[in-house]
């Protein structure tokens, strides 16, 4: 490989992929408590927090997430750095497809969100193509994008990845205390969205951030 050297997802793929299998064998644990934590989150409901939560929760907006990767990316053609600039779109597409996946997750599974008629029900009026916004719960589309980005992100710039896991998992714990989601919808999001953002990142080149010699770029 030269003088060439892979960081952020590349020191120890094992571990990214070691954490998704555990919160895949949590999921379903956490899908036979989601109504007690609900109930005990929704405990929490201080005003001064939910207004806090509003806006946390629009980071995980697939326009704001995806808009993120297309303002890197004009910003890096505006100077003249192509890879830089590729990353960026490579970024923005990603994103796009965590979140048409996530529609098509949400279109099959069909479950009541936690203010419908049946609260956590899955296949509710299956086929429920296209989902209403009360039966399209599962899984949470916010936790993944937020999490598609927090992920990618991470992969570039390692140093940061605790600021963009921190900012993913607030929009996360947004989700449950505005009432939008059960935690087994949040923690499924942000399973697909971690899991799309580390196999582009794996497969496709431009994806990712190679340094180069001592011209790497900072951290």
């Amino acid at each position: 490989m030269g003088d060439r050297r892979k960081a952020g997802c590349f020191a120890a793929p094992s571990i990214w992929w070691l954490c998704l299998l555990i919160g895949l064998a949590v999921l379903p644990g956490l899908w036979l408590a989601d109504h007690s934590l609900v109930t005990i989150l929704h405990g929490w409901g201080w005003p001064p927090l939910l207004i806090l939560m509003q806006g946390a929760t629009r980071l995980g907006e697939g326009t704001v997430d995806i808009g993120l990767f297309l303002l890197l990316a004009l910003v890096a053609w505006g100077r003249g750095e192509r890879a830089f600039s590729i990353r960026g779109l490579a970024g923005a597409a990603t994103v796009a497809g965590a979140g048409l996946l996530d529609q098509v997750v949400k279109n099959v599974a069909c479950r009541a969100r936690p203010g419908a008629a049946s609260p956590g029900v899955f296949f509710v009026h299956f086929p429920c193509f296209p989902a209403r916004y009360a039966e399209a719960s599962f899984p949470s589309g916010h936790a993944t994008t937020a999490f598609a980005a927090a992920v990618l992100l991470a992969c570039w710039y390692p140093r940061q990845a605790g600021l963009f896991f921190g900012l993913a998992a607030i929009v996360g714990v947004s989700r449950v205390l505005l009432g939008a989601h059960f935690p087994s919808d949040v923690l499924a999001g942000a399973l697909l969205g971690s899991s799309v953002a580390l196999t582009v990142h794996a497969k496709i080149a431009a994806a990712r951030r190679v340094d180069v010699g001592r011209h790497a770029a900072p951290e």
